[in-house]
């Protein structure tokens, strides 16, 4: 459903059956039930709650990073410190954890394509190693 609606959005297709793949995931489940978007949403705005659904409902599933490289967001979100868990220590107080020794970068010139292995390169010689790799 999500899927539907981004493309939606992109093409700038934006009518209700936009709204609808958006709130049938809002109230899919019994236990969240989330209210509905309001209608008459610009594209930037639905582009954004859109992002915003998929980052959320699909938090475990593994798709956020193929997310922020097609959204073409992944040099803003990816670089910087590596942070992991935050806790409550003794006093109560939220500790985050953060891997000090480094500091992740995205390089948006090779990034968002990887490069093709050697072996593909040799098995097919019309194929053209991806930019800056």
């Amino acid at each position: 459903m999500l899927t539907l609606a981004e493309a939606k959005i992109e093409l700038d297709q934006i009518d209700q059956s936009v709204y609808d793949a958006i709130n049938t995931v809002r109230n899919g489940r019994s236990d969240v039930k989330l209210p509905n978007i309001p209608t008459g949403l610009t594209q930037e705005q639905l582009r954004q709650i859109v992002r915003h659904e998929r980052t959320v409902e699909l938090a475990f599933e593994g798709l956020h990073l193929f997310d922020i490289r097609r959204w073409k967001t992944a040099e803003t979100v990816m670089n910087g410190p590596v942070y992991g868990i935050t806790y409550a220590d003794a006093s109560n107080k939220l500790v985050t954890v953060q891997v000090v020794s480094f500091n992740r970068v995205f390089d948006k010139s090779r990034h968002y394509l990887w490069p093709i292995p050697q072996k593909e390169t040799y098995l097919n010689p019309n194929l053209k190693q991806n930019p800056n790799w």
